[in-house]
Parts: C-alpha cells; sequence; structure tokens
C-alpha cells in the first residue's frame, strides 16, 4: 500500500492536510506528523515513503535541508509554505509542486493528479521487457549490462544513490541506481521492502525473529531488520 508522509510542525495545518489526503487518497497510507528536520529525515529513512508533503518553514529550520541530509531520493516531494517566495529551490529540489498555505482543495487536487500521473508513467516504463519473460535483471555496469536471475537474487541494500545486490554464491554486485527502481520491478517476484534500506527475496528467507520490528534472517546467514512501519504489512504477505 502506497504511503505518503506529512512534514508539518503546526498541528491545525497537518490535521487539515491529513484530512484532505484521507479524502482524496484512496488506498493510501497517510502518515505524521514529522516535526523537524531531525525527526523527518529519521522517519523517511524507516517508513520509506511514496510521497512527501515538506513544509518549507520548519521551527527547527528550511525544509529543504530534509532532502540535503538525505541525498538522492526515491520519493516524489510536493512542497508546502506559507508565503510563496521559495518557488525557485522548490524545482531546484526536483519537487513534484509547490502549495501555499492554505492549501485550496483544487490545487491540492491538481498535484495528487501530477502524482497519479507520475506513477502510471513509471510504472508503464517498466512493464514486462524481455528481461522480465527471462526472469533476469538487467543492471547497468561500466561497460553494459549484467543479466542477473531474479531468484539468485538474495536481498537488495540501498547505500544512497547505489544499490548493493546480494546474490547466492556469496557475490554481491554494486549498481548505480536507487533501490526504488527496483522494487516496483522485483515485488511481482516475491520481493518485500521490508525497510527504508533493505528489500529481500522472500524465497530466501530463513525465518523471521520478532521484535518491535524485528528482524528476517536470509539463506547467505545475513540477518535485516524490519521496520516498524512495514512489520504489520509484512507478516500479512508472510500469511499469505
Amino acid at each position: 500500500m502506497p504511503n505518503v508522509l506529512i512534514v508539518e510542525d503546526d498541528a491545525l495545518s497537518f490535521e487539515v492536510l491529513k484530512d484532505q489526503l484521507q479524502e482524496q487518497l484512496s488506498g493510501w497510507t497517510v502518515s505524521g506528523p514529522a516535526i523537524s528536520i531531525r525527526e523527518a529525515v529519521k522517519t523517511i529513512r524507516e517508513q520509506a515513503p511514496d510521497l512527501v508533503f515538506l513544509d518549507i518553514g520548519l521551527k527547527d529550520g528550511s525544509g529543504f535541508e530534509v532532502l540535503k541530509q538525505l541525498g538522492p531520493i526515491g520519493f516524489d516531494v510536493v512542497v508546502t509554505t506559507g508565503n510563496d517566495q521559495h518557488a525557485l529551490e522548490a524545482i531546484k529540489h526536483s519537487a513534484l509542486d509547490y502549495l501555499v498555505k492554505p492549501i485550496i482543495a483544487g490545487e491540492l487536487t491538481q498535484a495528487l493528479q501530477k502524482v497519479d500521473r507520475l506513477r502510471k508513467e513509471r510504472l508503464a516504463a517498466r512493464q514486462p521487457s524481455f528481461t522480465v519473460l527471462l526472469n533476469k535483471l538487467a543492471v547497468p555496469t561500466a561497460d553494459g549490462l549484467l543479466f542477473i536471475k531474479v531468484n539468485e537474487i538474495i536481498r537488495l541494500e540501498s547505500d544512497k544513490n547505489y544499490t548493493d545486490f546480494y546474490l547466492e554464491g556469496n557475490r554481491k554486485i554494486v549498481v548505480t541506481r536507487n533501490l526504488k527502481e527496483y522494487e516496483e520491478q522485483l515485488t511481482p517476484y516475491g520481493f518485500f521492502r521490508v525497510h527504508h534500506s533493505h528489500m529481500v527475496n522472500l524465497n530466501h528467507l530463513v525465518r523471521y525473529v520478532k521484535g518491535e520490528g524485528g528482524y528476517v534472517v536470509m539463506t547467505d546467514g545475513s540477518s535485516v531488520d524490519v521496520s516498524r512501519r512495514k512489520k504489520e504489512e509484512f507478516l500479512a504477505r508472510l500469511a499469505g
């Protein structure tokens, strides 16, 4: 289930936006508020949201600092602000849209339509190709493409704008693309993103150990944390 995080330090603004989003985003989880730069960075890393509504005027600094600390991001951003002085910087940070508070319902609808259109375009671009038909994933290398058998992938780990592939036979491949790009491609093949930084092949799962979020043990002996937010969905996936 896709999720949206609201970064907002004003309680009333958060509640108003949350209500608007819940009305318009059927099938999405709306979470928040993250009320500071530190909390926003921590929550985004834990929750791996698909969409973030980012207030620029946080009490401890500019909301753009959140994006700077995260580095390359794998989610869409809609900037919210009490004035219209930050439009240029929003564009610089590749924000999908820019909304001035109080947010007008019609403008929010237009922003969400952009989100929906972009998600559909991404999905269409990743529809079955020769790599899917062969049950192989094509990953870029310095001299071309490397084709990896999907069932040989044990897990993937994000490392900023890189992704580490851990394969059978204690092999590791580093790819210069972020984890988000592979999530939609591999999910239909039994993969699950258990954490902002980790995606695992459920066919290589050995056991799950309970805890606040818990963790899983894979066939290569590695342990991978399950985030608190992902725990319920993960257990439901295991239950079939």
